[in-house]
């Protein structure tokens, strides 16, 4: 997948007042023309933009009909990174689905899996994806779920390193100036003139006739002074490995879709929950770049570490949510404690130094979707999968006795009359075994169906397979994709708390749908529902979100 090309400036280089920068600098502004499908013939005739040369090819590799620009009352239009299979998707699905939304995913079984669900889903890797496509001028929201591999537990914890996290962390802080909503007191160094950014006079240009202020000397923001490819180059170049590079995503989007005039509302995320337990740096440059006024200066932005078994699923995976909103808090916005909250969250550094980390999110806020109404039911894997309470379930094959304890050494088998532990990939070979029966000798398998259904999805998600070789039938492959994603369970509350409906009694009749429960309890009909979705606010209504969206405009 090609990038969109970037704008080639005439020479010199001009700003939108037409004044020439000096010393070679070019501001990283996109080529486009300002054509849309407003301006088309052929679907002025009445064609669909689908049907239309044109349109399709202006918003390739985004839907055709994204050629139309947006307007309210459109159904609102959004960007989820990372898709995978649809986790996310299916649980958003749950409470808004007059959503128009684009995933974008690289695997490619992960990518038809979600395709064979519904959605729109460009097969790429993200970084040859430019945000500034014209297109995403009409984008409302954005989610992502970076890959956490190098963060969990499970993975080499390349993500761990304090010296990589720092230099990550520097540059994703200055990803405001990169993409242009630094504001400073002076511009004119920009042409040539006798200021610093800051005011200050610049070495040897004591004499210059604007010292004392001039045409070109005034405040303002910077303009974007880096591409997103040139961003995510330098955070590449800073880890060993590339993949937690990728949380840089989570800023480059969010910023040039503001900043070409998308009216962005929402940002949410789902990561690793040792992104906030072990690299709390991390969290805290996107936080403090969304919610600073040298940033973009919205009014929330929370982190959170959350399990979905405590929202209604039958396993546990616990994650760390990130949830931002631009104008207001969102639904079920929650005030905590938030030095109680840190010293429960790094209790572990506190006990090793002494101290809280340098660097963290603040913690005094968060969402909570149950707003005081009862919780979902807990779903035991035994009822989840119509097996006996009493039954066990071994992950790996039979293992010898530790003579100290008792049990099977190397862990690996659990009851099914309790939640389930996160899966994984190597629950495709699991086996369940009545208690009487020794470790390893079960008989009774699992189905992806079933794999899918402990994490929250229902049983008819088509799970697809790309065979890499002839006969290949790929079940580790389909029981990673599964161990992956986000539980639809959860991401339906997560969606809610920004868009759509209250999550609640959606969430309690999908449960009672996908593990066959009985009908949810009738007294759960009788609660309210929460009815306090953010208000979609209209665009660019203050001085200063006209003048920042507005800062480049089309050539």
């Amino acid at each position: 997948m090609l990038s969109t090309p970037v704008r080639t400036a005439p020479d010199p280089a001009t700003d939108p007042f037409g004044r020439p920068y000096a010393n070679g600098f070019r501001p990283a502004v996109l080529e486009w023309d300002g054509w849309t499908c407003a301006d088309c013939i052929v679907c002025g005739l009445g064609a669909e933009c689908a049907d239309c040369r044109a349109c399709t090819k202006f918003a390739f590799p985004y839907p055709p009909h994204w050629a139309r620009p947006w307007v309210k009352g459109m159904p609102e239009r959004g960007i989820e990174a990372f898709g995978g299979p649809g986790g996310m998707s299916a649980g958003r699905h749950l409470v808004d689905r007059g959503g128009d939304w684009v995933l974008i995913e690289f695997n490619r079984d992960a990518a038809a899996t979600a395709r064979a669900a519904g959605h729109w889903v460009i097969e790429a890797d993200i970084r040859t994806l430019d945000p500034r496509h014209p297109v995403l001028r009409g984008v409302l929201r954005y989610h992502g779920s970076p890959p956490c591999q190098t963060l969990s537990d499970a993975g080499k914890h390349a993500g761990w390193n304090a010296d990589e996290i720092a230099e990550l962390q520097s540059i994703m802080w200055q990803a405001s100036e990169a993409f242009g909503f630094l504001e400073v007191d002076d511009l004119c160094s920009l042409y040539g003139g006798p200021h610093h950014y800051f005011g200050d006079v610049i070495d040897g240009m004591e004499d210059h006739p604007d010292v004392d202020g001039g045409e070109m000397c005034e405040g303002g923001h910077l303009p974007p002074c880096m591409t997103p490819a040139e961003f995510r180059e330098w955070a590449a170049s800073m880890v060993s490995d590339e993949r937690t590079a990728l949380m840089a995503e989570m800023l480059i989007w969010p910023m040039c879709l503001v900043q070409i005039g998308a009216p962005l509302v929402s940002i949410t995320m789902e990561q690793s929950a040792n992104l906030l337990k072990q690299c709390p740096a991390l969290a805290e440059a996107i936080q403090s770049e969304i919610t600073s006024v040298e940033g973009l200066g919205w009014a929330w932005c929370s982190w959170q570490v959350a399990d979905a078994a405590d929202y209604g699923a039958a396993t546990h995976r616990e994650r760390a949510w990130m949830v931002a909103t631009r104008y207001e808090e969102p639904r079920y916005a929650d005030h905590v404690d938030g030095d109680k909250a840190a010293r429960a969250m790094w209790a572990h550094v506190l006990k090793r130094t002494g101290r809280l980390p340098d660097w963290a999110p603040e913690l005094d806020r968060r969402i909570e979707p149950y707003q005081g109404r009862p919780a979902l039911p807990t779903v035991t894997v035994a009822a989840a999968l119509d097996l006996p309470e009493d039954w066990w379930a071994d992950t790996r094959g039979k293992r010898g006795i530790n003579p100290e304890t008792g049990k099977p050494k190397g862990g690996g088998s659990f009851p099914l009359n309790a939640v389930g532990p996160c899966v994984t990939a190597p629950w495709y070979a699991i086996k369940f075994r009545p208690a009487h029966v020794p470790q390893g000798e079960g008989t009774h398998t699992i189905t992806a169906p079933e794999l899918g259904a402990l994490v929250g999805f229902r049983r008819d998600h088509p799970w697809t397979y790309i065979p890499t070789r002839k006969g290949a039938l790929g079940k580790r492959n389909i029981a990673q994709m599964i161990a992956d994603p986000v539980s639809p369970l959860i991401g339906a509350a997560v969606s809610a708390a920004v868009q759509g409906e209250d999550w609640y009694h959606p969430a309690a009749t999908y449960q009672a749908e996908v593990y066959r429960l009985d009908a949810p309890n009738p007294d759960w009909a009788a609660l309210p529902a929460d009815t306090g979705r953010p208000a979609l606010p209209a665009p660019r209504t203050e001085h200063r979100e006209i003048e920042q969206l507005e800062l480049f405009p089309a050539a």
